[in-house]
């Protein structure tokens, strides 16, 4: 008998584990926008990746109702802003059952997400997914791997085991705090990027940016209780390497426009999340109570809300 997965978030990458999943695994893709569940019943298409067909099978249910479901494991795949009230009036039908979360950043008060699922979700085992994977990659089958973390290296193992396929390979770790810290600051550390890119500053430039930003992220971590091998993982040196590489980056595009003199307000409204952007200041928030420095962070944060030239991005080599 097949094993049952939940999938909270029937966005891009929630829909795309859908499809990696949907031949081994019973998948239930909950959104909770009813017109979002009805379109995609009719379409078998998610608007993120219009041509790219949903399994027209019995293995993937859509809906806005997890009454009555049971599963072996959740993915939460939740914008962060809305995380707290979703798991709040759903951790009823939820506790109990692993959780993995997906979602990159911090919430609003600089907690990290694990903590508050911990506390509300108490007979769960919770885990983080992360690494170098755009969703479309996985909705079209192309090879993927990322890091599943957990606290316990043997539950992690046991999970990696179960939900690795033949084109998504889990590696598992036993740093969830770690793994979180990577998917939060990575996208922080693309507008940078994007920056660099925008100004035509080069490939050298790029490379030193990239260096140092994954030397930051380390530092970082290991001042919160992080470990070190962590930073060079799938979760980490991966996906900063994917994410700060390639123009299907939203926060690579953002620091593209930045440096062209674009309205911050103008780049974000109506568009997909950036997460660097609604991520920064909560890390620099952590940052200031930890008494732990990040240069990079600190730049970018003057270039975005203190009006601070693009150029200044060079400052971090000072």
């Amino acid at each position: 008998m097949k094993k049952s997965i939940g999938i909270l978030g029937a966005g891009a990458f929630g829909t795309a584990l859908a499809i990696v999943y949907h031949k081994l695994f019973n998948i239930t893709l909950f959104s909770y926008f009813e017109k979002h569940v009805s379109d995609m019943k009719s379409s078998r298409t998610n608007e993120f990746f219009p041509d790219i067909k949903i399994p027209n099978d019995i293995n993937i249910e859509v809906t806005e109702n997890l009454k009555n479901y049971k599963f072996d494991y959740i993915f939460w795949v939740f914008p962060i802003s809305p995380t707290k009230e979703i798991l709040t009036n759903l951790k009823n039908y939820l506790n109990g059952t692993d959780i993995i979360i997906c979602s990159k950043g911090l919430l609003s008060d600089s907690t990290f997400l694990s903590d508050l699922f911990k506390k509300l979700l108490s007979n769960s085992n919770i885990g983080y997914l992360s690494g170098p994977n755009f969703a479309i990659e996985l909705a079209d089958n192309k090879f993927s791997a990322a890091d599943i973390a957990f606290n316990d290296i043997n539950k992690a193992i046991q999970t990696a085991n179960d939900l690795t396929t033949e084109n998504f390979k889990l590696n598992p770790i036993d740093d969830i705090l770690g793994a979180q810290i990577c998917g939060a600051m990575k996208n922080i550390i693309a507008i940078g990027a994007g920056i660099i890119k925008g100004l035509n500053l080069g490939q050298n430039t790029f490379a030193a940016y990239l260096n140092i930003s994954l030397k930051e992220m380390q530092d970082f971590g290991l001042a919160l209780g992080a470990k070190s091998e962590t930073f060079y993982g799938l979760c980490s040196m991966g996906d900063l390497i994917l994410t700060t590489s390639t123009l299907d980056s939203r926060n690579t595009t953002l620091g593209i426009n930045i440096s062209r003199g674009k309205n911050i307000s103008d780049i974000i409204n109506g568009r997909s999340t950036c997460e660097g952007y609604s991520t920064l200041k909560q890390v620099l928030n952590l940052a200031v109570e930890k008494n732990i420095s990040l240069p990079i962070c600190e730049t970018i944060y003057k270039i975005i809300f203190e009006s601070f030239s693009p150029d200044s991005i060079l400052n971090v080599f000072k």
